[in-house]
This record gives structure tokens, sequence and C-alpha cells, in this order.
């Protein structure tokens, strides 16, 4: 008997797929939860073979649950659900060494193939797809973003915003001196030839940066 584990932050995709392995043989439902503290919770309690994880939960990453379940139960088998194909979440699961990474777009008999064939032992991230992510990522700038410090993170996205470096140093807690040295860096680093440069590149991939926040902790 393979046990599952479903965490999502929508009642009725919860319970949509816990009906749906429940009715499968072989399968078990043995937890339903819906952010990094509830599935932590579950785990004082619940050993699944399989836990099922949906990218962007409320107000939180489904990329930190996953990141939390490894780290504390490393036998627990991750497969993480997406409405929509991102390079940086496909990259990220990749690494932080998740069993699968699917659409939801998929039919529930995808799904179910797929938790079976983790729970056996079978990593289904196709290596050659995260390789051609992580390029995109690369030649669009994202690859930098994603290295970039917390601090880093958050003058970028204040510089996307128009924050002049007094207003995002009174913000971030830093020197003026050391956010002008930060912003220069950066215009260094993403090749760009002046601060509306610089600004424009952030605002355009803003979302980008949140995601790269949410999946970096």
């Amino acid at each position: 008997m393979t046990s599952v584990a479903i965490c999502d932050d929508h009642v009725m995709v919860r319970e949509a797929l816990a009906s749906v392995f429940d009715h499968e043989d072989g399968l078990n439902v043995v937890g339903i939860t819906d952010s990094l503290a509830t599935t932590r919770a579950m785990l004082q309690n619940e050993t699944p073979d399989v836990l099922i994880v949906d990218v962007r939960l409320d107000g939180e990453s489904g990329l930190d649950v996953a990141r939390m379940v490894i780290a504390e139960q490393p036998h627990v088998k991750i497969v993480v659900l997406t409405s929509f194909n991102s390079d940086e979440a496909l990259v990220t699961a990749y690494e932080l060494g998740a069993s699968a990474f699917i659409l939801k777009t998929g039919s529930s008999e995808d799904l179910i193939q797929t938790v079976r064939d983790v729970a056996a032992g079978m990593r289904l991230i196709n290596a050659t797809e995260v390789r051609s992510a992580s390029e995109s990522l690369e030649k669009r700038g994202l690859g930098i973003i994603r290295r970039l410090d917390a601090n880093d993170r958050h003058i970028a996205r204040l510089i996307a915003m128009g924050y002049s470096d007094k207003q995002i140093a009174e913000t971030v807690y830093l020197g003026l001196q050391t956010v002008r040295n930060r912003v220069s860096r950066m215009l260094s680093r993403f090749d760009k030839e002046n601060r509306t440069q610089l600004a424009l590149f952030f605002s355009e991939y803003h979302s980008e940066i949140m995601e790269a926040d949410s999946v970096s902790h």
C-alpha cells in the first residue's frame, strides 16, 4: 500500500484529489494540508510515501514545503504540481530533489501513474528539460536573478517600483552608500548602462524576481 499526502490551498482540489486516490487500489491518502505549517504538523503523525504539493500556495511557495519535507523526511518522495510552465520552478524542483514535476492540465490517470512510479523509486524530472530551462533562465538574465541574495532581490523589486536610493536605504535598513554600491554592482552584472534600463528590466521580470525570492529561501 502506497500512502499519499496532498498539499494544496484550494479545498475543492484537495478533496477531488483525495477522492481519486482513495478509489485506487494500492493507494491511500493519509494527509491533506494547505501550507508549510500544516504539512509539518501532519508529518508528526503520518509518514507518507509520496507528497503531492502545488507550486503556489496562499502566501507561500509549495517548493518551500517540498524543501522542508526533503530536509526533515528525506524518504518522502515529492511530486510537484503546477498550473503553468515555469523554468524557474522546474529548475528549483529538480535542484531540491523532487521526483516529478507535472502540469495540472494532465489527466488524473497520469497523476496516479506518476505517484505509483515515484513510489517505486523512479525520478521522472527530465534532466534534458531542466538543462534547457536553465539555459533559458541564463539567456533572459534570470539565472543571475536566482543568484542574488535576499537584500539584492528586495532592492531589485524596489528599483522596479521606482524607489530612489535614499528610499531603498530607508526601506531595507541599509546605509545609503551600501545601497548605491549594490545598485552599481547590479548595473554591471545585468549589463545595463543606467538605472533606467535596470528599472525597466526588473519591472519586466518582476514576477520572476518574486518567484526567485520564494523558491530560494
